[in-house]
């Protein structure tokens, strides 16, 4: 059996075997950033305050 080889989160460099990014969500369009990719809690972090963000402006 191989072992998956870790990945390291852009944001916080933990190790983890899978990282997360969004792209296109609603009111969200990234295609034009840089890529970053995120273990689970910075993605949900991120996610969160970009909700939030977006929420205050509207």
């Amino acid at each position: 059996m191989s072992q998956r080889e870790k990945l390291k989160c852009d944001t916080c460099g933990k190790e983890a075997e899978q990282l997360r990014r969004d792209v296109v969500d609603e009111d969200y369009n990234a295609l034009t950033k840089p890529p970053l990719w995120n273990c689970d809690s910075c993605y949900e972090e991120k996610r969160s305050q970009r909700q939030q963000s977006q929420a205050g402006s509207a």
